[in-house]
């Protein structure tokens, strides 16, 4: 279960750059104004074409009042050496425009609209267009950046590197400061670029992609830093969850190098991370309420087998009286039968031995009567243990409360599979809401993944061929902006299906285990329905033999009263005394035969009674270590533990929308805000 939540969460973050990737779809453009942002620092078309990349995969921004671009210039190691900020102002209506910012040698490049200062605010005029303006700061960034070069393994500067050949490893190490700089803690994702050259072959990067273009290779990397250990900071019991999640904090690449050089690298940071909420998209509810169901099932279990064991152990005791009271039946039934026996084979000496038989036979059917009253006292024992009382419930009714646990037991494990399985269709269905939203965006050209594939694959692989990237998309009627989003679509698709075919994997691997469990619990809801069978037909058995029990017990005082009046009238003729006591010999025999059978079963009855009282404790014990192993450690990690995690993360995620300027913001004012980290470029003085 721990998988699926470190899994969901690792999808969010996918999902997340997926968004945010479409947030812009068809509306990524370079202009003018951006150009001058950078000056003769764009003067290549390998830098514009990374920047247009990463911007793109980002999304164009929102539709704001005030749009921020931080531009951060940075020797090849990462050390910043100028920062400069580029704003843009929305115009609405005909009022002058009342700005915040703490930015020096501020310069109008789009017009020659002026502003004037006013208690620490700017107000520039309003002629009726959008005003872009440019500053300088020395302000930190939010995001450090450290760049460290390897060459066969062994750190080495940037300048050493130039030039050389060999096996090179470049890691991009980012830190997150922003709750030193903004106060609170903002997340935010970095998007590392570059093209490199034929001189680099075998090109591999551990948290992104690189991707064939001309003769060279884009590579493009990801992370989010600081995430995960504000997660671990802010949420109870965090590692529980993400512990063993992989959230990168840096970019590493490696590449076999001839004569090293590498043009500037750029790397974009926004803390836009799309208008996900995380309740809908991964949606616990329905596991939660089945984890409910699981757990009182599995309470009414333990219950259940706890009154099926306590009204056992009763049945046990009442099983001893009825032994007892049995036994001593066939013992002294077995002495009436001597006795009648005696006094009819020796009528001869009638006179001088009658009255003591008569008294023997008085004295016999006397504990013959005790005997039958602790034997219909004890069966009433048994079957009071399994009826109903206010203290406590019967074993009849207690096997049917252990029958209804196990059933709804297996029917919160059948949900709980069926919610799993239905995953990747989860998946698939964010799929199509990307082709959904891609479709209409291209007015109805992409209906399909397939087609979407046709077409990258397509433009890519006749660029491949050779032929000019602008040709390829004119004839196919698109334009590079178009292409770029059809790209990061493309990508963006093949990340979620392959996570997809992770789920599936991981499904398919498990699904002898989770047939296994729903087997078992089929066998166990089947034997607690046998059990509850079996109990309730035992039930109305004891009920009979106490019926019988209650007749025995009439009949022996029957027997003592005739005794007792055989002796009081001893003075009756002799040959009534002979067919008296000729009747009650008869009748005495079939007593102590019926009393031995008694003995013996009765005996077989408290063996099976003990044997029962055995299995139900093993029950008993069983369902507890269950709940308290099994279901109550699943319930505690489908629990309010996991509600609060989404809660919190979805806190982490509104503290980057609420993020909005870097140099200052008016507050009747929207924004937007992102960030560009150029590293010069490593050349040889050869």
């Amino acid at each position: 279960m721990k998988n699926y939540i470190q899994k969901g969460i690792s999808l969010t973050l996918v999902a997340s750059m997926v968004v945010c990737g479409f947030s812009g779809c068809g509306t990524t453009k370079t202009t003018d104004n951006t150009d001058k942002t950078l000056g003769t620092a764009k003067e290549t078309n390998n830098e514009a074409n990374v920047e247009a990349l990463l911007t793109g995969k980002l999304g164009d921004a929102k539709d704001t009042d005030k749009k921020e671009t931080v531009y951060v210039e940075m020797n090849a190691d990462g050390t910043v050496t100028k920062t400069t900020v580029s704003d843009v102002l929305k115009v609405k209506g005909k009022d002058n425009i009342s700005d915040v910012s703490d930015l020096t040698d501020i310069t109008n490049i789009s017009g020659d609209e002026a502003f004037t200062t006013d208690n620490g605010k700017l107000i520039w005029e309003n002629k009726g267009k959008d005003i872009s303006y440019q500053g300088t700061t020395t302000k930190s960034a939010p995001i450090d950046i450290k760049v460290s070069y390897y060459l066969d393994d062994k750190e080495i500067s940037p300048e050493d590197l130039a030039g050389k050949s060999g096996k090179v490893k470049i890691v991009y190490d980012y830190t997150n400061n922003s709750k030193e700089v903004a106060g609170n803690f903002v997340p935010f994702i970095t998007l590392t670029g570059m093209i490199l050259d034929d001189n680099f072959s075998n090109v591999t990067v551990d948290n992104g992609k690189v991707v064939d273009y001309d003769d060279n290779k884009i590579v493009v990397g990801y992370a989010a830093p600081g995430f995960k250990d504000h997660l671990l900071d802010t949420i109870d019991k965090a590692k529980d969850y993400i512990s063993d999640i992989d959230i990168p904090e840096s970019v590493t690449i490696t590449a076999d190098v001839k004569d090293f050089s590498m043009d500037m690298a750029l790397t974009v940071a926004t803390s836009e991370l799309g208008d996900i909420d995380l309740k809908d998209t991964f949606d616990f509810s329905d596991i939660e309420e089945k984890m409910d169901e699981l757990k009182d099932g599995t309470d009414e279990l333990v219950n259940g087998a706890t009154k099926l064991n306590n009204g056992a152990n009763e049945l046990k005791s009442g099983s001893s009286k009825i032994n007892s009271g049995a036994s001593d039946i066939a013992k002294y039934t077995s002495t009436l039968s001597d006795g009648t026996k005696e006094l009819l084979g020796k009528y001869s000496i009638f006179n001088q031995s009658l009255l003591e038989a008569l008294a023997s036979a008085d004295d016999g059917a006397g504990k013959l009567n005790k005997g039958a009253k602790d034997l219909s006292s004890g069966l009433a024992t048994a079957k009071a243990a399994f009826e109903d009382t206010k203290k406590s419930q019967g074993l009849n009714n207690g096997a049917k409360a252990l029958n209804k646990g196990a059933k709804e037991a297996n029917a919160g494990v059948k949900q709980l599979a069926q919610t799993l399985q239905g995953t990747p269709s989860s998946i698939q269905t964010q799929i199509d809401g990307i082709i959904a939203k891609l479709n209409a965006a291209t007015g109805g050209l992409i209906s399909s993944e397939k087609v979407l594939n046709q077409i990258v694959e397509g433009i890519n692989g006749a660029v491949t061929k050779g032929m000019d990237l602008n040709t390829v998309l004119t004839a196919k009627g698109l334009d590079v902006n178009t292409y770029y989003t059809l790209l990061q679509a493309y990508y963006s698709v093949q990340t979620l299906e392959s996570v997809k075919s992770t789920f599936e994997a991981q499904i398919s691997a498990s699904a002898a285990d989770i047939q296994k469990l729903l087997a078992g619990m089929d066998s166990l809801e089947a034997g607690t329905t046998s059990l509850s069978s079996g109990v309730t037909k035992l039930y109305s058995g004891i009920k009979q033999l106490n019926t019988g029990a209650a007749t025995l017990a009439k009949g022996t005082a029957d027997l003592k009263s005739g005794t007792g009046e055989l002796k009081s009238k001893i003075g009756a003729a002799s040959p009534q005394i002979k067919s008296g006591i000729g009747t009650v010999n008869s009748g005495a025999s079939q007593i102590s035969d019926g009393a031995k059978t008694l003995a013996a079963g009765t005996k077989t009855l408290d063996n099976g009674i003990v044997t029962l009282a055995n299995g139900t404790k093993d029950l008993k014990d069983g369902t507890i270590k269950l709940n308290k192993e099994g279901i109550s450690k699943i319930t505690e990690i489908f629990g309010e533990d996991t509600k609060d995690a989404v809660n919190k993360i979805e806190d982490v995620l509104n503290a980057g929308k609420k993020y909005n300027s870097f140099s200052g913001i008016n507050s009747d004012m929207s924004g937007d805000v992102k960030f560009i980290f150029k590293t010069a470029e490593i050349k040889s003085e050869k």
